[in-house]
């Protein structure tokens, strides 16, 4: 998976895959601004709790090309004078697309991978976690084992191996599901939010991704996908570098990971009861209210107004957008609550 998706040449998102309108598939960020927005509130929440400092560190990790970061600088949050923006990308033409789209002055840097040096702020990673490589563990009469993925005559063809005991501590007592029941085995995405909760002196992880109980991921299978040119698949080794492979998180290993890393779990929703919280019905009415009032210009800003409303329907769909789970973690004693 891991030179499937990341390979210096050949890798799905490294030749500049991914999502978009015209790409593989959409994202919250590819809605319109709507998101955006709502990132900015929760951006604009963080600030004002830990006493509105005068510098503030978003790091958005995955940030592809750009179009998060400049949705929520358009929408000019509070915090914005206090805001340092810092779009980390492995891929090299996503990287090269945030240059064309983020506004020239703005305080915002690049990076290939997370920073170094703890700081005051947020870590965001929207849809990062579950394209970070993973294992697969299939359930055995004895235990849990590991598949492992080999060629046979030029075929790709399955094995299955012991199961270290560090992959077995991310996963369910193997008697707790039927034989032959395969989990997801994610350690990367363990290990990145180790990394992730460390950069935090005071503040907020914030996480939005695919994501259920391991009970829930066993019984009804299906949290293996690929996505190309707008197709779902479940093949992850056909014309590998060809399309996105991605899993739903197991909730259980992460909630211990945000834990191990110190940081207090604060909450955890829908991004549709999320999006309800910051406020998305009276961001659609304001764009209502924008698009009656530049309804006869038919100005950009009416029209990206009247579009709100299909974006918010988009964002919170219970069968799409807004089934996903969004995590919050803040670091104990950092800020007011009050």
């Amino acid at each position: 998976m891991e030179a499937a998706l990341y390979d210096p040449e050949a890798g799905f998102f490294t030749r500049g895959r991914g999502p978009s309108a015209r790409g593989d598939f959409v994202t919250s960020p590819e809605t319109g601004s709507l998101f955006g927005m709502l990132v900015a509130r929760a951006l604009d929440r963080e600030w004002v709790r830990l006493g509105r400092p005068e510098r503030f560190t978003v790091v958005e990790a995955g940030a592809g090309d750009g179009r998060l970061a400049r949705e929520v600088l358009r929408a000019g949050p509070e915090c914005g004078h206090a805001l340092e923006y810092v779009l980390v990308e492995r891929s090299p033409a996503a990287r090269a697309a945030q240059r064309e789209r983020i506004p020239a002055g703005s305080r915002v840097r690049a990076l290939e991978d997370l920073p170094t040096g703890a700081f005051t702020g947020v870590v965001l990673a929207n849809e990062l976690l579950d394209n970070l490589a993973f294992g697969i563990a299939e359930a055995a009469a004895d235990g849990w084992a590991e598949v492992r993925v080999g060629l046979d005559a030029g075929r790709v063809v399955e094995t299955l191996a012991p199961l270290v005991a560090g992959d077995r501590a991310l996963l369910p007592p193997h008697d707790t599901v039927a034989p032959g029941t395969r989990l997801p085995v994610v350690g990367a995405a363990v290990e990145w939010i180790t990394r992730a909760g460390a950069l935090l002196d005071a503040g907020a992880l914030l996480l939005i991704d695919y994501a259920a109980p391991a009970a829930t991921l066993a019984a009804r299978g299906g949290w293996l996908r690929t996505y190309a040119d707008h197709r779902r698949g479940d093949d992850p080794y056909g014309a590998p570098g060809s399309r996105d492979i991605t899993t739903d998180l197991p909730l259980e290993p992460v909630r211990d990971a945000v834990a191990a890393a110190g940081l207090d779990l604060v909450g955890e929703c829908t991004q549709a009861e999320w999006a309800a919280g910051l406020g998305i019905e009276g961001l659609v009415e304001e764009g209502r209210r924008i698009w009656e009032a530049g309804a006869a210009r038919g100005d950009l800003e009416a029209i990206a107004g009247r579009s709100r409303a299909v974006e918010a329907a988009t964002l919170t769909d219970p069968d799409g957008l807004g089934a996903f789970v969004v995590i919050e973690a803040r670091r104990p004693g950092s800020g007011s609550d009050g």
